[in-house]
């Protein structure tokens, strides 16, 4: 008994559409292990020597608590400006005699949803790194949101690095 000619195409069809589902699955396979093992070889590999920091990347340094301040208060002016939000209150708190190596700060902002975005993004992305405490919004006028923001920086005198 003989099988008719479009059986054996079809068996056939099918092997080879399996076999080629089978190749492609062990290629993917093979792909992550390499992946994989690039990544184990890059984690070996990197130095376990204490990499050096920047003291300017995490404190203001300057020579008084009011430098520090004022060093604040300009960067806040700054970053409104290129942000496009309106800065109107900033207010430099008083040092606290427990705390002396911290600068906080008072700011009132407002402006547009994607502006105030901008303007918090800028301000914990740039050195020297500030830490947002505390935030109050509010919405304001049309597509305008209020910030109440209380801010703390880190600062070092002169010196003293």
């Amino acid at each position: 008994m003989s099988i008719p000619a479009s059986t054996r195409f079809l068996a056939t069809a099918l092997a080879v559409i399996v076999l080629l589902f089978s190749l492609w699955q062990m290629t993917i396979a093979i792909v992550k292990l390499q992946t994989v093992s690039q990544n184990i070889y890059q984690l070996q590999t990197q130095p376990t020597g204490i990499i050096k920091i920047n003291p300017e990347q995490w404190v203001i340094i300057a020579g008084s608590h009011g430098a520090a301040g004022a060093s604040l208060q300009a960067r806040l002016r700054a970053t409104s400006r290129s942000a496009d939000v309106s800065l109107t209150r900033v207010e430099i708190q008083p040092p606290d005699n427990n705390a002396i190596e911290e600068v906080r700060a008072t700011a009132q902002v407002s402006g547009e949803i994607k502006a105030i975005a901008k303007f918090i993004y800028q301000l914990e992305s740039q050195n020297p790194a500030l830490i947002i405490e505390r935030v109050r919004i509010s919405k304001g006028s049309t597509n305008q949101l209020d910030l109440d923001l209380m801010l703390l920086a880190r600062m070092s005198k002169r010196g003293e690095q």
